[in-house]
């Protein structure tokens, strides 16, 4: 848990932990019986602590958490989190605030808008890049841009790319929305297929020039829900290991 937590901000940390919460219900009404272990598993990289690059990395269900360490940075993504059931029998809902901002944001688009924003009435069965090693974001749709909203439609759109960016420590989400902005927040789009509803099946995408964002809660009638966050430059730590050779080696193995 402590490892968990120095990887993440506080939302992060919230969540990853969240996860291994909500798996435990999961598992508990799928067998009818209390729950008193974790089905997930840690790989370290490397030598922590040392001249170079070194990496953790933590997968199970529902949770993919990779961190890559080099000159004193570190990178997160590719960053996954589910939840199954999305809603507890409690109420809880771990990515409740996911899927709501973007609801937030499309039923605040005027029918126009609408029509370019919504690709399809049929939702697709899981995220669009779920085997993807490197994130093509050719894959996903246009959709509507940012360029192409009114200013409060925009604010939607930023609150819902920082939702994901802050999963991360302060200083790497802060990096990434420099980036953003700097590439021009015009080229950053959202798109959603499915139900408008809440409970209906539903898809969202954001595209941005370096990430990517994909949500869907498709299956399960609508009740498990999938998020992933995927750095198109710095997946896996690529940025960070391009750097080190940079600057330490005389050649990049990658």
């Amino acid at each position: 848990m402590a490892l968990l937590d120095s990887a993440h901000g506080p939302l992060g940390a919230e969540l990853a932990i969240g996860v291994l919460q909500v798996e435990r219900v999961r598992r508990e009404l799928v067998t009818g019986a209390p729950v008193d272990d974790d089905r997930y598993w840690f790989r370290v990289l490397g030598e922590p602590g040392g001249d170079e690059p070194w990496g953790w990395r933590v997968n199970g269900h529902h949770l993919a958490v990779h961190v890559v360490v080099a000159q004193g940075r570190a990178s997160v993504t590719p960053h996954f989190i589910g939840a199954e059931p999305a809603e507890l029998p409690s109420g809880r809902r771990l990515l409740g605030p996911e899927e709501d901002i973007a609801r937030d944001l499309l039923a605040g688009l005027d029918p126009g808008r609408r029509r370019v924003a919504v690709f399809s009435a049929t939702p697709p069965d899981d995220i669009l890049t779920r085997a993807d090693p490197v994130a093509d974001p050719r894959l996903l749709p246009e959709g509507l841009r940012y360029g192409d909203m009114t200013q409060p439609q925009q604010g939607v759109l930023r609150l819902l790319v920082r939702r994901y960016l802050d999963r991360a420590p302060a200083g790497y989400a802060d990096q990434c929305w420099a980036e953003t902005v700097e590439a021009g927040l015009d080229r950053i789009s959202f798109a959603w297929a499915g139900g408008a509803e809440r409970g209906a099946r539903h898809y969202y995408c954001v595209s941005a020039p370096h990430f990517l964002i994909e949500y869907d809660n498709t299956q399960d009638e609508g009740n498990h829900a999938h998020s992933v966050w995927r750095h198109l430059r710095d997946d896996f730590g690529a940025d960070l290991l391009r750097l080190h050779y940079g600057t330490r080696h005389a050649t990049w193995p990658g």
